[in-house]
């Protein structure tokens, strides 16, 4: 008998453990985005911050398309525009940390890296757009400039490591990225590369946002 009673305690055991971890599976469901500082959407000023960025995010997009539409030459096929993208090396960041599982404040830091970089070469772009449509760059350099501070300061509150620039106050030196190509045909198509590069960024960081805002 007492094999049996042994046997008997031991599936009582592995019950009572296969049912703790039921619980605690469904008291602690996974979610989509993962904090590792101190991040919380249960906090008013996080909530503020998505949505103010969020709402921001969403003009610049508009911004973009503006400025592109601006570009009124004969642009190169997809192909042809993915060789010039490579030989003008144009730049075009990722936001790996804001993908499926976001790690927030990764992605903040990226999204900021990022802004600053496309930021520093709207000056070089406004010089290939139509005058009349320059008034667009203005708003799209100003705008960019405020979602960038705004992640700034959230990422300043979290108290997380970041980079400072002593140009970061002023006007940003653009990088010559178009500088050894003489054609102007050539330097309108980089910077719509740019832009597009740039649309494309703005929209990774909008499907960030509105992932956050859901939770």
């Amino acid at each position: 008998m007492q094999p049996i009673s042994n046997s008997l305690h031991t599936l009582f055991v592995l019950a009572g453990i296969l049912a703790l971890a039921v619980v605690l599976t469904h008291a602690a469901p996974l979610t989509e985005f993962s904090g590792e500082v101190g991040f919380s959407l249960e906090d008013p000023d996080s909530q503020k911050f998505v949505s103010n960025s969020f709402d921001l995010t969403i003009k610049i997009q508009s911004e973009i398309q503006a400025v592109l539409q601006a570009h009124t030459l004969p642009l190169p096929s997809d192909s042809e525009l993915g060789v010039m993208e490579v030989r003008l090396q144009v730049p075009s960041p990722k936001l790996r940390e804001c993908l499926s599982r976001i790690y927030v404040e990764s992605c903040l830091a990226q999204i900021h890296a990022g802004l600053r970089l496309y930021r520093g070469f709207l000056p070089v772009v406004q010089h290939h757009v139509e005058p009349a449509q320059r008034h667009h760059v203005d708003t799209l350099f100003h705008d960019a400039k405020d979602l960038q501070k705004q992640i700034h300061l959230q990422m300043l509150s979290l108290e997380l490591h970041l980079v400072s620039y002593p140009e970061e106050e002023g006007d940003l030196s653009s990088p010559p990225f178009l500088g050894g190509v003489s054609g102007e045909s050539e330097r309108r198509i980089g910077s719509y590369i740019l832009l597009r590069n740039f649309k494309s960024f703005m929209m990774s960081v909008y499907r960030a946002l509105r992932s956050l805002q859901r939770h």
